[in-house]
């Protein structure tokens, strides 16, 4: 991934991040910038190993030389598959989940609703997940490369994350 002993500190924020378990403003997201190859997707790839088995529950990598897999709706179901395989109370609330109203968002593109019918109603059903001595523990959803997404999709994608994440459940974080 990279060099033994670099970017603890960077490391460091997002575990202590991670471990905060703080709903407040500016604390659902946690945004890494960057220029290009400054190593954004390796500390992405680098959470994902780490979290694999304890708070990860989803992922998506966006790729500039695949559009049609960077746009919202896209982005959402690729990370709710995930989702579902590593939350099982997930996986049993979206079983409630309107098929038919879903089927016409992604058609319309209403990528709003799509996430409030895939992501916001699910998760704010769902008693929040507590560790070994009973704590709510933050999960976390991994979101990358963010700049290679089709300007097409992209201003729909950022409206999703500016008008979204405040439903989310306050042990939801994106890390993007």
């Amino acid at each position: 991934y990279f060099l033994p002993g670099t970017r603890i500190s960077h490391l460091k924020d997002v575990s202590d991040w991670i471990s905060s378990n703080k709903k407040q403003k500016g604390n659902t997201i946690f945004w890494q910038t960057g220029d290009a190859g400054t190593g954004k997707s390796v500390m992405s790839a680098k959470l994902i190993h780490i979290y694999h088995d304890d708070s990860l529950i989803g992922w998506h990598f966006c790729e500039h030389s695949n559009p049609l897999q960077n746009s919202s709706i896209a982005i959402m179901e690729s990370v709710s598959g995930i989702m579902a395989t590593k939350l099982p109370e997930y996986e049993t609330a979206i079983l409630d989940v309107d098929q038919k109203k879903l089927e016409e968002a992604k058609a319309k593109g209403d990528s709003m609703e799509f996430y409030s019918l895939l992501f916001t109603k699910p998760l704010n059903s769902m008693a929040p997940p507590r560790d070994k001595e009973g704590k709510i523990c933050r999960k976390l959803i991994v979101i990358d490369a963010i700049d290679e997404i089709d300007p097409e999709y992209l201003v729909d994608f950022l409206k999703i994350i500016r008008d979204g994440t405040s439903q989310l459940p306050p042990w939801v974080g994106l890390f993007m």
